[in-house]
């Protein structure tokens, strides 16, 4: 059927954090960072992007933003030449942030409100997490960019998806390091061994259980143990720049933990909110001193 060819949605999608130390590409949450993404249908791919990486995108037509809305319009039978997307980015790119997670599901959730609002069709939440993870191809930043807080997900071997939102009784604050310099998640994989040890599968396997349920019952003193990891953080770490100086400040100033945001190289301090400007500024003046280029934000979870 012919859409309106004036009409548009806009949706608001958060950054993500996914592994947290433990839980590798099983764990994340969602972070107060978001970017915006404006759809109509048009006769052709386009785009227009502001905020970060708008240079990188300054002569590009279609986006992954794109083939995941296309999706969800053929999905409910409708053909389309293509749509255009008005994207302002506050999700840096290849920094461990979950910003191509966030540009599917805002791919995918933009076309879905679209279809709903024109023709009374649309895909559930649990559909759309399903594409959306079958496109990224993991689900641990997928999930909370969808459903916001903090998330376990697992993929079967059919490529169902489970995904549960876990509550969480306190909420620490986060303070994130993002260095200037990009580390791509295919490149930060690929350091990782073939195997592991009995003991350090079994490590992280308590650790992350210790996790979810430091989270849940609010206990910041086991979940300050929680927060160690043997699966990535210690092959990925010397891929970050100024890992070493920046985590070191961010304990010194009494963060609770500090762990890698995904694949790196965003460093995310755990900390409270009465803590967080002392961890922001020994964390922003640690890599000062260590010559790496970047800045500090404190966000809280989104909900």
């Amino acid at each position: 059927m012919p859409f309106a060819p004036d009409f548009s949605v806009s949706v608001c999608v958060p950054a993500t954090s996914a592994n947290l130390g433990p839980g590798f590409d099983a764990l994340g949450l969602a972070l107060g960072l978001h970017n915006t993404l404006e759809l109509r249908v048009s006769e052709r791919d386009s785009l227009e992007a502001s905020g970060e990486g708008a240079e990188q995108l300054q002569n590009v037509s279609t986006t992954i933003a794109h083939t995941a809305a296309k999706q969800i319009f053929a999905g409910l039978g409708h053909e389309i030449g293509g749509v255009h997307l008005k994207l302002d980015n506050a999700i840096p790119f290849a920094r461990g942030l979950g910003s191509s997670s966030a540009a599917i599901v805002a791919g995918m959730l933009a076309a879905n409100k679209y279809c709903a609002a024109q023709t009374g069709k649309s895909f559930s939440q649990s559909q759309i997490l399903e594409f959306a993870c079958a496109l990224e191809g993991h689900p641990d930043n997928v999930a909370p960019a969808l459903l916001g807080g903090f998330v376990a997900a697992a993929m079967g071997e059919n490529g169902a998806v489970s995904a549960v939102k876990i509550a969480v009784k306190t909420w620490p604050q986060f303070v994130v390091f993002i260095p200037d310099s990009e580390l791509s998640t295919h490149f930060a994989r690929g350091v990782l061994p073939a195997s592991y040890s009995r003991a350090d599968a079994v490590f992280n396997l308590s650790r992350a259980a210790l996790l979810v349920a430091a989270l849940s019952s609010g206990d910041f003193s086991a979940l300050r143990e929680a927060l160690h990891d043997r699966i990535h953080q210690p092959f990925r770490a010397p891929l970050v720049p100024g890992w070493r100086e920046v985590t070191g400040a961010a304990q010194s100033a009494g963060a609770i933990g500090t762990t890698l945001s995904g694949a790196g190289p965003t460093i995310l301090a755990w900390t409270t909110a009465q803590n967080s400007e002392a961890v922001q500024n020994a964390m922003q003046n640690a890599a000062h001193e260590a010559k790496v280029a970047g800045r500090c934000l404190v966000l809280d979870a989104v909900l």
